[in-house]
C-alpha cells in the first residue's frame, strides 16, 4: 500500500544513505526542548507538596534504557543483516538512535500517538481528562498516555490499569521530563515500544516484519508499524491478522482519500534473517559489548557455497557422502568471504551445528606444498629437480603411495602435483632450520604433541589441523610468503605480518601446483581465463577428503567427511572434494571479474626462466638430448649435476671402456648412469637402461673411486634387530644395496670380515649373532657405504 503525508503530498525521496532529503531536523531547535521550566511549573500546579516537588527535581532518575540488554545484530560486508540475537530476557530488541529513524516515521508516530509531545511536560492534562470522562460516561475509551508516560510504563513494567501504578506513572513521567530531553525520551520510546510477541523497538520490528532497517522502511511500512504499540497483542503484523489489517485500512481512510495500491509484504517472526549460521554462532559466542558487528561475509558468495555443499550432500547422500564444509578467503585482505561449516546447520543426524572449518582433522597430503616450499627455500630443489619415487625405509618407516605403486624418477613439480609420498618424505627428511614441524608452528598451526610424536608421518597427515589453518598456509603462499591471520570481523585489529618464506619461493611453489589441465581453467565474468592451482588430500582410513586451491584473489578450501569420523572408500580428495571445489570456483569466477596475479612474477622478484635437462633437471644441458624451461632462484637453487648423463671412452675394437683417449682407437659416447633401483624400474616398464660396458683390464688398476657410493637398503637404519627366543644362537638379516649403473658386484663386510658378494639389487643373507656390528658394502670401483647394527634378544 502507498501512504502519503497527512497534507496529501508524497513522501520525499531518500538519498543513498536511506535518510530522506530536504526534511526538517529530527531534533528541532525550539523553546522547550528541555522542559525543566514546564516540569517545575507542573509540579507546583499539580503537586503542591514541597517534598514531592523536591523528589521530582533532585531525586536520581536513571535513563529508561539503563540496564536494558539489547540484541546483537550481525551484518554482512554490505551492511545487510545476517542474524539478530535474542537479548538476555529473550526479546528481539535492537539499539536504535533517533538519527537512524526517518523523520517521516517520527512525525507519523507523534501525530498518531502524542501530537503535543514537543509541548507538554510529560503528561497532557486535557488528554487525561478526556480519557477519564470517556470511561466515566461509558463512551468511547480513549488513551490519555503521552509518549513519556508510555516510556515510563515500559521502563518500569507498570500495570497502569491499577490506580496506584497509574499515579506512579504520572509522577515518573514528570520526573523523566525534568531530567532528560525530548529527543532522549523519544529515542527511548523507539527502543522500548512493543510490536507483538517478543519484538520490542522499531528497529527490531522493521527487521522482523519487513527484513529492513528503520531507514529503509517505506512510508507505508512505517505507518503500519506505528499502529502496533497501542495494542501489540491484537495488532501483531501479519497478512492473516484481520485486526491489524483493519487498523491499517482505518488509518488509510482517515489520512488519505485514495484506495490502497499495493499490499504490504510482511514476514513472520520465524522468518527472521538467519544467514551464515556457523559464522553467527561463533561471533555470538564471543564476549563482546558491541551491539552491531560487521562481518567480512559476502552474501552472494555465501549463498553460492551453501548451495553447492547442500546440493552435493543431496546428490551423494545415497553413497554415504552427506556432509562437507567450505571456506572462501580473499587473500589480499585475509577476509573470509564465505564459510559453510556443514551441509545443513539444522540436521542433527550429521551433527550439522559443528563447524567443519574449525574442527581438527587429518589433512592428508595438503601439507606437501609446504615441504616443497621449504626445499626450494633451502636450495635443495628447483621445480624440475630429479626425485626418486622408489621403495624406501626411513628409520623403520616404509611409506607407500596412495595407489600402491612407484613411478621411479620424476621432477619435483610432477611429484608434488601427483602427490607422491616417498619423494615428499625424502625431502622432509633433508629439511633443516626450519623443518616442517617448526615451520608449521611458526605459521600458528597448533599441535597436540611434540615433534617426536609425529616424526615423518607429519608429511602424510599424521597430525590434525583445521581448515582455517590450512587456508592460512595457502594464503601465505599467495601473499609472497608472509603469514597473516584470517579475518571474520571488519573491526578486527590487524596484527603484525610474519614473513615465513621468500617471495621467490612462494611464487614458484604456486606455479608448481598449476597443472596443464583445461578442466582447471575458469572463465571469469570479464571473459579472462584463470587457473586453479589445486592440491588434494586423503586421510588414512578414508575419513577425510580435502581440496585446496588458489584462483584469482581467492583461496578456496573444501572438506568432505563425517564429524563422527566414519570411513567411506569414496572419501578421496581427487574423487570427491576436488570436483566440488572446481564447481564452486567456476561459479565464483562467473560472477566476478578476475585476473591471474601469478601469471608472471611480480616486478623485482629474483627469479629466472632457465633451460634444464628434461630427464634430470641438470643446468648443464651439453650432454642432454632434450631440454625444458623451469623457474630458478639465482644464488639459492641447486647447481650440482645429477651425474646421470656422463661421457665415457669406449674402445672401438673391443667395446670396453678405456681409461685414456687414443686417436683412432677410442671414441666418446654419452651414457645414462641410472642407479640400480631406478634402472630396475625402467626395465619393468619396458624401457631398459643398459649398464655401461666394463673397463679394460689395464683401467681397473688405475680406476679411482669416483661417482656415488652404494646405497644400503637393508639392514634398515635406526632399528634394533631382535633374536627369536627359540632356535639357534643367530638371526638371519638381509643385506641389500643399490649402486651406480657401472657397478657389477657389491662386496659385503661385517666388522672387517668378508661375507660375500652379489649384484646390486640382489640380497645376501647373514646369520647375525647378538651384539653390535658394523656392516660395510664396497662396489667394484672401491666406493663404500657403512651401517651400524644392534642385535638383541627378544623380550
Amino acid at each position: 500500500m502507498r501512504i502519503t503525508k497527512p497534507d496529501g503530498s508524497r513522501a520525499r525521496q531518500r538519498d543513498p544513505s536511506g535518510l530522506p532529503t530536504g526534511t526538517r531536523p529530527v531534533r528541532p531547535e525550539r523553546p522547550g526542548h528541555k522542559h525543566g521550566f514546564l516540569c517545575i511549573l507542573a509540579c507546583l500546579l499539580f503537586l503542591p507538596t514541597s517534598a514531592l516537588t523536591t523528589w521530582l527535581i533532585f531525586a536520581p532518575c536513571p535513563h529508561p534504557l539503563n540496564g536494558r540488554d539489547f540484541s546483537r545484530v550481525l551484518l554482512d560486508r554490505r551492511g545487510d543483516i545476517l542474524r539478530v540475537s535474542l537479548s538476555s530476557d529473550h526479546k528481539y530488541r535492537i539499539r536504535t538512535h533517533l538519527a537512524d529513524i526517518p523523520p517521516e516515521a517520527i512525525d507519523a508516530v507523534l501525530r498518531y500517538e502524542d501530537r503535543f509531545f514537543w509541548h507538554h511536560p510529560g503528561i497532557n492534562p486535557l488528554s487525561l481528562l478526556r480519557s477519564a470522562w470517556g470511561m466515566a460516561t461509558g463512551g468511547r475509551r480513549m488513551g490519555g498516555s503521552t509518549i513519556t508516560m508510555q516510556v515510563v510504563r515500559l521502563a518500569h513494567g507498570l500495570e497502569t490499569g491499577k490506580l496506584k501504578d497509574k499515579l506512579w506513572q504520572l509522577l515518573l513521567a514528570l520526573q523523566l521530563e525534568c531530567h532528560y530531553s525530548k529527543t532522549d525520551i523519544l529515542e527511548a520510546y523507539f527502543n522500548l515500544a512493543p510490536y507483538g510477541g517478543n519484538v520490542e523497538g522499531l528497529a527490531a520490528a522493521a527487521v522482523c516484519y519487513f527484513h529492513k532497517s528503520p531507514a529503509q522502511l517505506t512510508p507505508a511500512e512505517s505507518a503500519a508499524l506505528m499502529l502496533v504499540p497501542q495494542n501489540p497483542t491484537r495488532r501483531r503484523p501479519s497478512v492473516q491478522n484481520t485486526s491489524f489489517l483493519q487498523a491499517v485500512r482505518r488509518l488509510h481512510a482517515a489520512w488519505h482519500d485514495q484506495e490502497e495500491s499495493a499490499p504490504l509484504r510482511i514476514y513472520a517472526p520465524q522468518d527472521m534473517p538467519f544467514a551464515a549460521p556457523h559464522v553467527c554462532a561463533e561471533i555470538l559466542a564471543q564476549s563482546t559489548t558491541d551491539d552491531r558487528i560487521s562481518t567480512t561475509i559476502d552474501p552472494a558468495a555465501q549463498h553460492r557455497l551453501e548451495r553447492h555443499v547442500a546440493r552435493f550432500a543431496a546428490r551423494h547422500g545415497a553413497y554415504g557422502l552427506n556432509n562437507g564444509a567450505a571456506l572462501l578467503l580473499h587473500w589480499p585482505s585475509m577476509e573470509i568471504r564465505a564459510l559453510v561449516g556443514s551441509a545443513d546447520f539444522f540436521n542433527q543426524t550429521i551433527e550439522g551445528q559443528i563447524d567443519g572449518t574449525r574442527t581438527r582433522r587429518s589433512p592428508g597430503s595438503t601439507l606437501k606444498p609446504m615441504i616443497y616450499a621449504l626445499a626450494l627455500e633451502q636450495g635443495l630443489i628447483h621445480p624440475h629437480s630429479l626425485l626418486a619415487d622408489t621403495p624406501r625405509a626411513f628409520a623403520g618407516y616404509e611409506p607407500e603411495n596412495f595407489d600402491g605403486a612407484f613411478r621411479g624418477p620424476l621432477s619435483a613439480a610432477e611429484a608434488l602435483r601427483a602427490s607422491r609420498n616417498v619423494p615428499a618424505i625424502a625431502l622432509a627428511a633433508r629439511l633443516r632450520h626450519p623443518n616442517l614441524y617448526a615451520f608449521l608452528r611458526r605459521a600458528h598451526v597448533h599441535f597436540a604433541a611434540p615433534e617426536e610424536h609425529y616424526g615423518l608421518s607429519l608429511v602424510l597427515g599424521g597430525a590434525e589441523v583445521s581448515m582455517r589453518e590450512l587456508v592460512g598456509l595457502y594464503a601465505m603462499l599467495a601473499n609472497k610468503g608472509v603469514w597473516r591471520p584470517l579475518r571474520l570481523r571488519k573491526d578486527e585489529a590487524p596484527t603484525d605480518p610474519m614473513p615465513l618464506l621468500s617471495p621467490e619461493t612462494a611464487f614458484i611453489t604456486l606455479t608448481m601446483l598449476q597443472a596443464p589441465d583445461p578442466d582447471r581453467l575458469l572463465r571469469t565474468q570479464n571473459g579472462v581465463f584463470v587457473p586453479v592451482r589445486l592440491k588434494t588430500g586423503t586421510s588414512n582410513g578414508y575419513r577425510d577428503a580435502w581440496a585446496l586451491g588458489q584462483f584469482g584473489s581467492y583461496i578456496l578450501a573444501v572438506w568432505v567427511g563425517h564429524f563422527n569420523n566414519a570411513a567411506n572408500p569414496l572419501l578421496v580428495g581427487g574423487l570427491t572434494a576436488a570436483p566440488l571445489l572446481l564447481d564452486m570456483a567456476r561459479d565464483q569466477a562467473a560472477h566476478e571479474a578476475m585476473h591471474d596475479p601469478f601469471a608472471a612474477p611480480a616486478p623485482g622478484l629474483n627469479v629466472e626462466r632457465v633451460s634444464v635437462c628434461s630427464a634430470t633437471g641438470d643446468l648443464d644441458t651439453d650432454l642432454c638430448p632434450e631440454t625444458i624451461e623451469t623457474w630458478f632462484i639465482p644464488g639459492v637453487s641447486p647447481l650440482a649435476p645429477s651425474g646421470i648423463f656422463r661421457p665415457i671412452l669406449v674402445d672401438k675394437n673391443t667395446g670396453l671402456r678405456a681409461c685414456t683417449p687414443e686417436e683412432g682407437r677410442t671414441e666418446t659416447r654419452i651414457w645414462e648412469f641410472w642407479p640400480s633401483d631406478l634402472a630396475a624400474m625402467f626395465a619393468r616398464a619396458g624401457i631398459p637402461k643398459p649398464p655401461p660396458p666394463p673397463f679394460e683390464q689395464q683401467c681397473l688398476r688405475q680406476l679411482k673411486a669416483t661417482g656415488k657410493p652404494p646405497i644400503i637398503v637393508q639392514p634398515r637404519e635406526g632399528l634394533v634387530y631382535r633374536k627369536p627366543t627359540s632356535g639357534s644362537g643367530s638371526t638371519q638379516i638381509v643385506l641389500l644395496a643399490h649402486a651406480e649403473a657401472d657397478v657389477q658386484k657389491l662386496h659385503w663386510f661385517v666388522n672387517g670380515r668378508y661375507l660375500g658378494s652379489c649384484a646390486p639389487g640382489e640380497a645376501l643373507l647373514w646369520h647375525a649373532p647378538l651384539g653390535d656390528a658394523v656392516v660395510r658394502v664396497v662396489d667394484d670401483a672401491g666406493r663404500t657405504a657403512l651401517r651400524t647394527l644392534r642385535i638383541r634378544n627378544a623380550t
